[in-house]
């Protein structure tokens, strides 16, 4: 009588932990689906405005959270995760940019002016 109590209460346990576990499993794929949702991704290209030749090396930051850097040919990737976001972009011998952005915005084209 005894041996049964204990097993029964095991097995009750046993479910009861398969039941949180399956639990969990769907609350981390849940929150993976809404994050990866969240997450906006803009491409770009900075330019020089006077003459139009790419920049290369430029700062572009997202409200000083994330910062890449333009490659040779003035293109740029940023990802967000809020609904709107300021991009800055910054580069020696010119003038900062801000630039408004939300979640539809997909390309950008930004032209920086020569500091005289």
């Amino acid at each position: 009588m005894v041996m049964k109590k204990i097993l029964s209460i095991l097995m009750v346990s046993i479910v009861a932990l398969n039941v949180i576990a399956a639990n969990e499993d769907d609350k981390k794929e849940s929150t993976k689906t809404v994050t990866s949702s969240m997450v906006s991704t803009i491409k770009g290209k900075v330019v020089d405005k006077l003459t139009g030749e790419s920049l290369a090396g430029v700062t572009v930051k997202v409200d000083e959270s994330t910062v890449v850097y333009t490659d040779f040919e003035g293109n740029f990737t940023i990802n967000f995760n809020q609904p709107k976001a300021k991009i800055c972009v910054s580069l020696i011998s010119y003038a900062p940019a801000e630039v408004e952005v939300n979640r539809n915005s997909k390309e950008l084209k930004i032209e920086l002016n020569t500091v005289e």
